[in-house]
């Protein structure tokens, strides 16, 4: 802990503001210190300078001739300021100051001449009535030469303190400069340099370039800092891996499930759109192999009730085995045995509806596992091509059962009409031969030879209202567009007729079924009214009520119809009533109170009925 405190950047910065805060203090503490010492060395200066001229001043006081008391006592006045300006105040301060050296031997030297030779020659000079000036003013002079001596020592000490104050700070400023350009080293080596290497590794990585490595080989926080970028880059990018690892895995996925479901789309809508058994499943089936990725699938196919396939696919490339060879399919097409224990098949069967259509046989590559989604996708294929050719089996029994009835229904009509004109033709024709046996029965022979004309008139019309029937086919534009081209071909035939059509059921689903039922019964309903009403108008009403029940009237202003009418064979009404049981529905023919006849026909259609059941 201690050592990497001292690599810390923070405590080198701190050290060097410290090392110059400190000489700045002791260069000033210093500088104040020597300062205060060398504050009196002018003062002495001018002191020792002006003990020259008091020197001078003495000896001439010394010399003088005027020895009156007043003169006397300026001549001691001076020796006791010239004695205590010498021996007290700032001298003897500055004295004590320089210790022993150059300038305090001086002081010594100036004070003990003074005391021992200048000061009593001056007294004994002024005191005496002839004293010896000569050797007075020799020695004056020797002691003002010592005395300007000590005025050069005091001068010198005070120039080396202030040359001591000029060198501290000198000192002071050099070392400052090295501190400064040291701090401005470790700054830019230790800060600028990793920070500015910190920045371009930060916009590399911001750029996406999780690579790049920052130099982390210092102990300061710097280096601290570049670790953990290199850290945190190493994160981000095993992340951004990991993710993109993800992205492609999920990719891949969704790739696979879309190739999946634009498979089942294009058979679902092959299988729908066509019949199931013109479809060349081959190109399905190398799809399927190029999705799933398995090389070796066999498809086989048969009907409902065989026991071999009618058609074989393989994707590879291989010689069939003997089995398959001699139709022995039994082991494929067990429905219990989905993955065989004896091989590493895996066996799809097409089932649907408890009959079998086939089987989908896939030989995974090394005794490979399928993945759940090849698993599901063979499945549902399997399911998809089972179901197209359930619907297509279906479609051929819709198919046989509608020619059924159609013939059931050509046959009903042709007893109600044709069948019943013939058998009444036939017995006017063994009534006539009878007659031709008989004398005299001209005229009953032209009565019956009359009657066949009308009878073979009458089966011609019935066979031309027959033709109309048969040939009466809905396309798709529904019952509205029927009746519409049935009351156009009315019009084709007589202009007399005035026809009001009133459809209020486009909302209403028929079915195929109801539709053909509800049209031949207005179809049969209008072709009586304009055959036999001997009106002019026909008003056809087709609508629902709240109870979804569905009514179909048919009125005109004719003679009405007669009394017993089932003994006519010319309004079909046997036939009506037919169909009106087959859509479970009442039928109902009468006369109008005041001329023409209305057919009323009413029933609930099939969607009605389900959906009360399901409420």
């Amino acid at each position: 802990m201690t050592k990497n405190f001292f690599h810390s950047t923070v405590f080198k910065i701190v050290a060097l503001m410290f090392s110059v805060s400190f000489l700045a203090i002791v260069s000033m503490f210093s500088s104040v210190f020597i300062s205060d010492g060398a504050q009196s060395d002018a003062l002495a200066v001018n002191v020792a300078g002006s003990l020259r001229m008091q020197s001078y001043r003495l000896a001439s006081k010394a010399q003088a001739l005027d020895k009156s008391a007043q003169e006397l006592d300026e001549f001691y006045q001076l020796i006791d300021d010239f004695d205590h300006d010498l021996t007290t105040g700032v001298l003897v301060n500055q004295q004590a100051l320089s210790d022993t050296g150059e300038l305090a031997k001086q002081q010594t030297l100036v004070n003990n001449h003074w005391l021992s030779s200048v000061k009593p020659m001056l007294i004994a000079v002024y005191t005496e009535s002839s004293p010896d000036t000569r050797q007075l003013n020799q020695t004056i002079q020797t002691f003002v030469d010592e005395i300007n001596l000590l005025v050069e020592r005091y001068q010198n000490h005070a120039e080396s303190n202030i040359a001591t104050i000029r060198l501290i700070q000198s000192l002071a400023l050099f070392c400052t400069l090295i501190l400064i350009a040291l701090a401005m080293i470790i700054v830019n080596r230790h800060i600028e340099q990793p920070l500015s290497k910190l920045t371009q590794v930060a916009r590399q990585i911001g750029r996406g370039d999780f690579t790049v490595r920052a130099d982390d080989s210092g102990k300061d926080e710097l280096s601290v800092l570049a670790h953990t970028f290199n850290t945190m880059s190493d994160s981000i990018y095993r992340s951004k891996s990991q993710l993109e690892d993800q992205v492609k895995r999920k990719t891949l996925k969704l790739s696979r499930s879309n190739e999946s479901l634009d498979l089942l789309f294009k058979v679902s809508r092959k299988l729908n759109e066509i019949d199931p058994t013109s479809v060349d499943f081959k190109p399905i089936l190398t799809k399927l192999a190029k999705v799933t990725g398995i090389k070796d699938i066999d498809l086989c196919i048969m009907t409902a009730q065989g026991s071999g396939p009618y058609e074989h696919l393989m994707t590879a490339n291989k010689d069939l085995p003997d089995k398959c060879v001699k139709h022995q399919c039994g082991d494929c097409t067990d429905h219990n045995d989905l993955f065989p224990a004896s091989t590493a098949q895996m066996r799809y069967q097409l089932t649907l509806g408890g009959e079998n259509y086939g089987v989908l046989v896939v030989q995974p590559e090394d005794n490979m596992l399928l993945d759940d989604w090849q698993h599901q996708l063979f499945e549902s294929l399997a399911e998809q091509v089972a179901n197209g050719l359930r619907m297509k089996h279906q479609n051929e029994q819709n198919r046989r059962m509608a020619l059924m009835n159609e013939r059931t229904i050509i046959a009903r009509e042709l007893h109600d009409s044709l069948a019943q004109a013939l058998s009444y033709l036939k017995i006017q024709v063994t009534r006539l031969q009878r007659l031709h046996k008989k004398e005299n029965v001209q005229e009953q022979i032209e009565e019956v030879v009359d009657e066949l004309k009308t009878g073979l008139g009458a089966a011609y019309s019935e066979l031309r209202e027959l033709l109309t029937t048969f040939r009466l086919k809905l396309d798709g534009q529904g019952i509205k567009a029927a009746l519409e081209q049935t009351i156009s071909q009315l019009k084709t035939r007589s202009d007399d007729f005035v026809f009001e059509l009133g459809y209020a059921v486009e909302n209403i689903p028929f079915s195929p079924q109801e539709e053909i039922h509800l049209l031949q019964i207005a179809r049969e309903a209008i072709q009586n009214a304009f055959y036999h009403s001997k009106g002019d108008k026909i008003s056809i009403s087709l609508h629902s009520t709240a109870q979804s029940e569905v009514i179909l009237t048919i009125a005109d202003n004719g003679v009405g119809i007669p009394e017993d009418p089932n003994k006519l064979n010319h309004y079909g009404l046997a036939i009506m009533q037919e169909r009106s049981r087959n859509l479970k529905g009442e039928l109902s023919v009468k006369r109008n109170s005041d001329s023409g006849t209305t057919v009323a026909f009413c029933f609930i259609p099939e969607y009605a009925i389900q959906m009360a059941l399901k409420t």
